[in-house]
């Protein structure tokens, strides 16, 4: 199951240009998704609360009390005290329409007058309401006017740029595919150190190059308010246990030191997004691993103090390294967008500034907080809370990661069966077929959904593996017709396993939706294709994490 989380970066993009023309008007304005979800902080309404409370006695106020929302009509309500505010629509990225508020603002100055001199409480809260005269009425309705042109262009700006981004993504992953799987085949036969050492230095570019898809891809994701968090059950202890794993291997490779220490009240079983935990961690032990020349690194997990719900639990991830640091100028931007800690045209190490700005965002999401303490030369200490929540009394058995029952016996089974591979692209087809005859399988490639059919129609087979976006029928209409039962003589319940360069959690869940066993993104290691390809014939669900 996912959840769904609240994003707010289209509204505070449009807070940024609100805040200096709201000053120049000076009225409160404040954008949000909903009439009734707030975004950022608004003094406004804080100060039209208090003033009520501070003055009982003029009675209820139909502006707090929550008043639908229509083209003008709040412009005739009139708050006791003698407040109004003006509500307008403004477009937002998701296709939605926002509400921008105006005010509360006094339209006669006997009224703010009036309510002057009752307490120090009263008069701070007058300090941030003024009063608006009848001749800047106009140049309201002329700023509404030209916020909302604006915002609509934004709008339709980022949705172009969401678009754009995916189908480049989409576009990438298809050939960055071929690469890293043809050369993941060169290296299990190359023998020559010298040609090894070439394709080894080939398949940490791509690497490389897939993180900046990945990271670019996560960027928009969570500025368009549809990242999601999964709420699984996962084993704690051995999510650490691989990661620690392979950071202290490469740790090893650049002579550093490298320790972990987790707590004992850390539980082994939690319920969250395991993925997103392991990406912030991941992300801020290659940084340090990156920056630290000499020295050490150390990781420790602990438990904070409970402040919660009994049900919670708050982790707290401290990774500190004996690296360059960070000057203190730099430690406050280098968690935006886009920023490095360093100049462009003189850096020594590759970034693109987008890793910290999106574990920020994640951690945020997990209601924790990520902060640094850093000293030049010395070193930096980067540490992240994020609250998991604690799984029922008996925690559903976890199932074996990959490559561990290999020495079942009904995985000795599956060795010899029949998989269709449905996939129009010729490098794809080839890897694929690749990887499963070396395991013992047996594949058949099938060209478009069409010539799916007619190979399951015609033989008996037992798993399919299916790209989603191909020519003429698609993968997800495919699955739902095998699993409504329309093609005679294909079993219902059939294996099938996308394989899609289209990595989003909503493309994800549409194949699960659709009916397929599992999921599987572009580019793929041989390593997780033969896996999840294990996972499948043996009837077992998709991953945990």
């Amino acid at each position: 199951m996912a959840k769904d989380v609240l994003c707010a970066e289209a509204p505070r993009s449009l807070k940024r240009l609100l805040d200096p023309l709201s000053g120049l008007l000076g009225i409160p304005a404040t954008v949000r998704p909903g009439a009734h979800i707030p975004v950022w902080p608004d003094p406004g309404a804080e100060a039209h609360a208090i003033l009520h409370r501070e003055f009982p006695e003029r009675g209820p106020c139909p502006l707090l009390a929550g008043t639908a929302l229509g083209d003008d009509a709040l412009a005739h309500v009139r708050c006791p005290l003698g407040m109004t505010v003006r509500q307008f629509p403004v477009p937002l990225r998701d296709g939605g329409a926002g509400v921008l508020t105006l005010g509360p603002y006094f339209t006669n100055l006997a009224d703010r007058q009036a309510l002057c001199g009752r307490n120090q409480a009263a008069d701070a809260a007058l300090h941030l309401i003024p009063w608006v005269s009848p001749e800047r009425h106009g140049l309201i309705e002329t700023f509404y006017r030209e916020f909302a042109a604006f915002a609509g262009s934004a709008a339709k700006a980022g949705a172009a740029k969401e678009l754009f981004l995916a189908n480049m993504s989409h576009e990438l992953r298809t050939p960055l595919n071929g690469i890293m799987g043809m050369l993941s085949l060169l290296l299990q036969s190359e023998e020559d150190a010298r040609r090894r050492q070439f394709l080894e230095l080939a398949m940490n570019a791509s690497n490389q190059l897939l993180g900046v898809i990945n990271t670019l891809l996560d960027m928009t994701t969570i500025s368009s308010g549809r990242l999601t968090l999964a709420e699984d059950c996962f084993d704690l202890h051995a999510v650490l246990e691989t990661l620690f794993a392979l950071c202290a291997e490469q740790a090893v490779e650049r002579g550093l030191d490298f320790a972990t220490a987790i707590e004992s009240d850390v539980p082994q079983f939690l319920v969250g997004d395991a993925q997103r935990l392991r990406q912030v961690l991941l992300n801020l032990l290659h940084n340090a691993l990156k920056f630290t020349e000499r020295g050490s690194i150390s990781v420790t997990v602990a438990v904070v103090p409970p402040g919660g719900p009994t049900d919670t639990v708050t982790l707290a991830f401290t990774v500190r390294d004996t690296g360059l640091g960070i000057a203190p100028d730099k430690q406050t931007s280098i968690f935006e967008h886009f920023a490095i800690g360093e100049p462009f045209l003189s850096k020594r190490y590759a970034q693109a500034g987008l890793g910290l700005g999106i574990s920020k965002d994640i951690v945020e999401k997990m209601g924790g907080s990520l902060r640094l303490e850093s000293t030049p030369g010395t070193g930096s200490a980067f540490t992240f809370t994020a609250v998991l929540r604690r799984p029922p009394a008996d925690p559903p058995s976890l199932r074996p990661g990959p490559g561990r029952d290999d020495g079942d016996p009904a995985h000795a089974q599956e060795l010899g069966a029949v998989i269709v591979y449905a996939e129009d692209d010729p490098v794809s087809q080839l890897l694929v077929r690749r990887i499963l005859q070396d395991r013992g399988y047996v594949p058949l490639i099938a060209h478009s959904c069409e010539q799916l059919f007619d190979i399951l129609g015609s033989r008996s087979v037992d798993m399919v593996l299916m790209d989603i976006q191909m020519p003429g029928l698609c993968g997800l209409e495919s699955t739902r017709r095998i699993r409504d039962g329309l093609l005679a003589g294909v079993p219902r319940d059939i294996p099938i396993v996308a394989l899609s360069a289209a990595t989003a959690p909503a493309d994800r869940r549409l194949a699960l939706d659709a009916g397929m066993t599992d999921y599987i993104a572009k580019p793929v290691t041989r390593f997780e294709l033969l896996a999840v390809v294990q996972r499948a014939l043996a009837g077992k669900a998709p991953r945990i994490a």
